[in-house]
């Protein structure tokens, strides 16, 4: 996957809303994972003991049930920011274990008890034990070797754990301690792996690395679901576009995006913008798309294709030229559409 030149930068709160809002979307299916459990899956796959590549995770995240129901995206250049921000978010997390441990923790939702806070460990335990299944066999040896490490992962992130849960009542202190517990284990686990790969280096090997989304029997026997969602068959189609915003027929709208090598970034009055040129599948008689995303992820689409995709970069440098970055980032003129 080529990353973009900002993929270290961290999430701003308007990118992490962005990201939280689609993961509760109907974009996706009713067993996508949502921020907790896509922080603990994320940190489960830079801890771990091999190199897992965003091909095999991204799958996961939009099914943590089976990985094979897709997202459907309003156009490429809203999948290719969607899919930025969860890069970046595993690199915020990447980041924190490496360079400011004292600073990890959880992110973990909470709920109200007898008028106490009560922090929800489930979700957050649930993605580390997909993130661990990726790669079982591999993280076998320190399940056996230190399993005490992973006594709160287990029993918050699994079928098992979930019936020991019921057979007791935990004390809302006793919650807290189980949640500071988390980041320590999850910080003994990188460190852990981390000295292992630094030797396997110096023996002149390198860890594996896992390039495609496997499908372990699901360990953990939860999922959670969210009931306001829209049901999936699970036949759906698992191609990666649904483009409505440009009028096609749900059949015609699922092929994929070719992008232009034009599309880029321009960065205007301290503003930044993404310029995403496109048309469906290698066919250019339906003309260029343009559509231009600003920093908070509302998409900007010209309602009239251009014939060549340089036409489309030119409008789009026009635009900018002639009315300002504003008219990219809030209103727009009557010949584009806001989504």
């Amino acid at each position: 996957m080529t990353l973009d030149p900002e993929s270290d930068d961290p999430l701003t709160d308007e990118e992490f809303d962005v990201l939280e809002r689609f993961l509760s979307s109907n974009a996706v299916c009713d067993d996508a994972m949502d921020v907790v459990m896509l922080h603990g899956f994320l940190t489960a796959v830079i801890c771990g003991p091999n190199t897992v590549m965003p091909s095999a995770i991204l799958p996961w995240v939009w099914d943590a049930r089976h990985a094979t129901r897709q997202p459907r995206f309003l156009s490429a250049g809203r999948a290719r920011k969607i899919t930025g921000l969860i890069i970046r978010y595993w690199n915020d997390i990447n980041n924190a274990l490496n360079h400011c441990p004292d600073l990890f923790e959880p992110p973990l939702h909470t709920t109200g008890c007898k008028g106490e806070e009560v922090l929800i460990l489930d979700e957050w335990c649930e993605g580390y034990c997909k993130g661990i299944n990726i790669d079982r066999e591999a993280w076998e040896p320190l399940l056996e070797r230190h399993p005490e490490w992973f006594n709160v992962i287990l029993l918050f992130g699994t079928a098992s754990g979930y019936h020991e849960l019921e057979q007791r009542d935990y004390t809302v202190g006793q919650r807290r301690s189980f949640a500071n517990l988390l980041a320590a284990a999850a910080l003994n686990i990188h460190q852990y792996w981390c000295e292992e790969r630094r030797k396997l280096m110096e023996q002149g090997e390198r860890p594996n690395m896992i390039a495609a989304a496997s499908r372990p029997k699901d360990r953990t026997g939860k999922h959670t679901g969210r009931s306001d969602l829209d049901a999936r068959d699970e036949n759906e189609s698992e191609d990666l576009f649904l483009v409505d915003s440009l009028g096609l027929t749900t059949e015609d709208a699922f092929h994929p995006l070719a992008l232009s090598p034009l599309s880029t970034g321009v960065t205007r009055e301290g503003t930044s913008v993404d310029v995403h040129i496109y048309r469906a599948g290698d066919d250019s008689r339906d003309g260029w798309i343009l559509e231009i995303i600003d920093p908070l992820g509302t998409s900007t689409v010209w309602d009239d294709p251009f014939p060549t995709d340089g036409a489309a970069l030119a409008e789009a440098l026009n635009t900018i030229k002639a009315h300002g970055i504003a008219s990219v980032t809030g209103g727009v003129p009557g010949h584009m559409t806001k989504h």
